[in-house]
């Protein structure tokens, strides 16, 4: 998530005191506190609306596509808190006079608030299967346009056509036009690109999809991403996948997709050649970076996608060292080893490491370490694979000396929990941090 990003919706949020603070003296501030939480929650839900769009720019100014799913969550759950507030600290003042709809806009509003509490539970409780989880997601919009109507209806000490009513109103607006495009407009309009399916191999538990354009096709960059729609077979819900090839000159694309849930299952059973396909994207910024710095590349298991394309690229691309450990847990058929020691071979700075579990090898932080030499503070490292392993590797290489800022990762889950656990996690590993830190430092001798 970027600063920038962060600080709009900040201010979009702060900017109605402005107009709530001169009303503090001749109405109860606590109403009015009530009545201010209403409407932040009104404007957090419209800009969350909005960024459910994936309109182009949202990236530039709220950060990769990944960190706008976990923005987008924390908004919600933000929306949530200052909803369930307003419901429970009196909001009403003495002295106002409301429309013919002010009851009904009350009894609105609570059917608002109560639905979107129990969609909002669905949401952070993963174990509900996708396909009814991302069905009932989509209600969201629903009650937030009865949360609208409560709002342009109810009692208020101020009009709707007040700065501070209009200033409102534009994000309900907004956050209804969102919605209005993403279930109604945006499914019956051209979008993405048109593609059929060229060929499909199943290497282990893997299904690779190889797809050539039917029209001038997708521009990427090796290690981004792609939503990807298959027409028939029951597969043309939009699903995010990683491109596992550096782009090419006729603009083919291939995706390495592993059987995770109930989509990829019968995407792998259904999926032919010749079947039409759509590509929208693409999306991520889990690229390359310029320089002759030494790289690490960590893929476990499928996350070994994005370096496909990386070392693909490199054949064209100049870079300094590379090390790519490939992380399985396979004796036999390890899927794309020999494509990447190919490469290897002609490419002279990528040397790839096959890190096998099953034969009792683990990477840890020392093993980069020794392998790196001195060179570990000028690397940057990039990881795709298991969440707890990611965390493992962050923390130990930044207390050997890496920056924070040159691991480099992607949020890939558009559905997670509300991250108590990841807080508890966050703050277990400050602690430990700090606690080396400490002893190191006592372990110093003395000048």
């Amino acid at each position: 998530m970027r600063i920038p990003g962060l600080g709009l919706i900040a201010f979009a949020t702060l900017l109605p005191v402005i107009w709530f603070a001169p009303l503090a003296s001749t109405r109860d501030a606590v109403a009015l506190f009530s009545q201010y939480l209403g409407s932040s929650a009104l404007i957090v839900m419209g800009i969350n609306q909005f960024i459910a769009t994936r309109m182009p720019g949202l990236e530039t100014i709220f950060g990769p596509l990944d960190r706008i799913y976990v923005l987008h969550k924390w908004l919600g759950v933000f929306a949530m808190v200052a909803m369930g507030l307003h419901d429970i600290v009196d909001a009403e003042m003495n002295g106002l006079r409301g429309g013919p709809l002010a009851g009904i806009a009350e009894d609105v509003g609570e059917i608002s608030l109560y639905g979107l509490l129990i969609l909002a539970l669905a949401s952070v409780i993963t174990f509900i299967p996708y396909h009814l989880w991302k069905w009932s997601h989509r209600l969201i919009g629903i009650f937030f346009i009865l949360g609208a109507f409560h709002y342009f209806f109810i009692e208020k000490p101020f009009s709707n056509m007040d700065p501070l009513g209009l200033y409102i109103s534009a994000f309900c607006l907004l956050g209804i036009a969102s919605y209005v495009w993403m279930s109604l407009v945006r499914p019956m309009a051209p979008r993405g690109h048109g593609y059929k399916v060229s060929s499909v191999r199943h290497l282990g538990g893997l299904t690779e999809i190889e797809l050539a354009p039917k029209g001038r096709g997708l521009k990427h960059k090796p290690g981004q991403f792609a939503f990807l729609s298959i027409a028939g077979g029951g597969l043309s819900e939009e699903h995010p996948f990683t491109l596992s090839g550096a782009p090419r000159e006729d603009r083919s694309l291939r995706f390495s997709i592993k059987e995770l849930g109930d989509y990829t299952h019968r995407l792998r059973r259904e999926i032919t050649v010749g079947m039409e396909a759509t590509v929208s994207g693409p999306f991520g910024h889990f690229t390359m970076p310029r320089g002759r710095d030494p790289q690490v590349w960590v893929g476990a298991g499928v996350g070994i996608t994005p370096f496909l394309g990386f070392a693909e690229s490199l054949k064209t691309k100049e870079t300094g060292p590379v090390k790519l450990y490939y992380c399985v847990r396979e004796r036999d058929d390890i899927p794309y080893a020999v494509e990447l020691e190919n490469i290897a071979e002609q490419v002279s700075n990528l040397e790839v490491i096959i890190v096998n579990s099953a034969e009792g090898v683990r990477l840890t932080p020392d093993c980069i370490l020794a392998d790196l030499g001195g060179e570990l503070p000028r690397a940057h490292v990039f990881f795709c694979g298991p969440v707890a392993m990611r965390k493992a590797l962050k923390s130990g290489l930044v207390l050997k000396g890496l920056r924070a800022s040159r691991f480099h990762f992607e949020e890939f889950e558009m559905r997670t929990g509300i991250g108590l656990s990841t807080l508890a996690a966050w703050i277990w590993d400050k602690s430990i941090y700090a606690v080396e830190k400490r002893r190191t430092s006592n372990t110093q001798p003395a000048e």
